[in-house]
């Protein structure tokens, strides 16, 4: 019949050996008097090896170590380092150590030495290192980045395959109706290449097509014989010997549109939570390199169609000025014909109306753009193709204008233009009839949203309501002005002044 102190010392070894940490006890003269069974499992060593030895014979290299840590230690305190050990196979492990020391039940002083494999910690630490190294390459690759697709599947798919220490990983995308997936991309690690992939059917598989329904990750750690993948055995998992599968969901803007699956050989295995996080990101760079394509061809396509559509536009545009060229000939033949005065400038009316509009065209095409327009420069043309009308009959009659800087919209560009043609016009016809000298000023400033053309000249003035009943320049001038939903205001002031204002947004 066991002892008190048989059954106590039997209770106190089983507690010990159930601890996380293997355990080693030295009693005051540094002699092993305990070593739990973690300490024999991991060194491969026996018990007769430790027990009643001194630390000098199984730690000769580590014993003054232990003195100096011993000896510096106050009672109960405790000292962790980590540390390289031997096994009896003569490989070597790192342990995480923990030294303490006190007194057991009967008084007599005992250090203690807490063991722990660091191995497992520091091989899955140096996983999760490879593993965010992948990443970060990924985030910097630019294949990705350029819209690459293939070369930028290649090296997602040979990148997660290192890092999962996984054969085969692929890359799947839906049809538009989901009745098929299609592979974009199937790495082989043995192979090292992409190798070819049928496409898989719904109507072949249609309780797994239903798991992708879920849009959830689908885990087989033991595929052939899980009733997930009962349907790929023989056409697909038994062919390409995989026993261990794990499907992540590939997805833009929240929308499911493929599954990227990793496929491992020749064994089961269990894939832990760190290789789904993992799994996870791969499946938004693949994400990412489809987006970025399809992002990158849709520009291409722009670009090309707005190429084209410039080259028509110049086309257009050119066409456009020819037709305005070959008008304004026809314009000058029929005004040669004419036998008066009055009839001549008729037609030099007509043709300065015309070259105001042509001007614009001409500078459109010369600009490249064919929505907005400089007026500082375009009215400018204009008014230097009025000075040029007008020169020979009032030759005393000067144009100073001050124009501001201002980019407006073609379609208040030419009733803009057309607008100061009329005024301007006007005035050489009316304002200097008895005159050989005068000043034609023209204005025209931008302050917040609205837009003032003034045009004043230093000549006699002409009554409007006299000329509006047979003037078809006024006539055309109030309709333009209305176009534009502008005000026209005149006024006497040692001559005469007509104001434009316009709002624009």
């Amino acid at each position: 019949m066991k002892t008190l102190f048989e059954i106590q010392d039997e209770f106190f070894k089983h507690l010990l050996n159930n601890f996380n940490d293997g355990i080693v006890i030295l009693n005051s003269d540094f002699e092993i008097t305990y070593v739990s069974d973690y300490i024999l499992q991991i060194t491969g060593y026996k018990r007769e090896d430790f027990i009643e030895k001194n630390a000098k014979e199984v730690f000769p290299e580590d014993v003054y170590e232990l003195h100096s840590i011993f000896e510096a230690k106050e009672i109960n305190s405790s000292f962790k380092h980590y540390k390289k050990f031997h096994n009896k196979d003569g490989t070597d492990f790192t342990a995480r150590v923990r030294y303490t020391k006190g007194y057991d039940i009967n008084g007599d002083l005992r250090y203690i030495i807490y063991l722990k494999d660091n191995t497992p910690f520091q091989r899955n630490q140096d996983d999760i290192i490879r593993k965010a190294i992948t990443i970060e390459n990924l985030a910097k690759s630019r294949k990705i980045r350029n819209g690459e697709l293939d070369k930028a599947i290649l090296e997602i798919l040979e990148s997660a395959s290192r890092s999962m220490d996984n054969q085969r990983i692929n890359a799947w995308v839906f049809n538009e109706d989901q009745s098929q997936i299609d592979c974009i991309g199937n790495f082989d690690a043995v192979e090292n290449k992409l190798v070819e992939q049928q496409t898989l059917l719904r109507a072949n598989m249609p309780n797994y097509f239903k798991l992708f329904d879920t849009e959830k990750i689908i885990i087989a750690s033991e595929a052939l014989t899980d009733p997930q993948t009962a349907e790929l055995v023989e056409s697909y998992l038994k062919p390409h010997n995989i026993y261990a599968l794990m499907d992540i969901p590939i997805r833009i803007e929240g929308d499911m549109i493929g599954v990227l699956c990793f496929e491992h050989t020749a064994n089961i295995r269990i894939w832990n939570q760190q290789e789904r996080q993992f799994g996870l990101i791969v499946a938004q760079m693949i994400s990412l390199a489809i987006e970025t394509n399809h992002r990158q061809r849709i520009t291409g396509e722009l670009k090309e169609s707005l190429e084209v559509q410039k080259n028509l536009m110049k086309e257009f545009q050119h066409r456009v000025k020819n037709n305005f060229a070959v008008i304004s000939s026809l314009i000058n033949l029929e005004g040669e014909k004419a036998k008066d005065e009055y009839h001549k400038s008729l037609f030099q009316e007509s043709r300065n109306r015309l070259d105001s509009i042509a001007k614009l065209h001409e500078l459109l095409y010369k600009s490249k753009s064919y929505i907005n327009i400089n007026l500082k420069q375009y009215l400018n043309e204009v008014l230097d193709n009025l000075t040029d009308s007008f020169s020979a009959s009032h030759e005393g009659i000067d144009i100073k204008s001050k124009i501001d800087d201002v980019v407006l919209g073609v379609k208040i560009a030419i009733p803009l233009a057309l607008i100061l043609n009329e005024l301007v016009t006007n005035s050489y016809k009316h304002a200097f009839k008895n005159v050989k000298k005068g000043i034609i000023e023209v204005n025209l400033t931008e302050e917040g949203k609205e837009i003032k053309l003034v045009v004043k000249d230093s000549g006699a003035g002409f009554d409007r309501g006299a000329l509006k009943s047979h003037s078809v320049g006024l006539h055309i001038l109030d309709d333009l002005v209305k176009q534009i939903d502008a005000t026209l205001n005149y006024r006497s002031e040692s001559g005469t002044v007509a104001e434009i204002c316009l709002s624009i947004v």
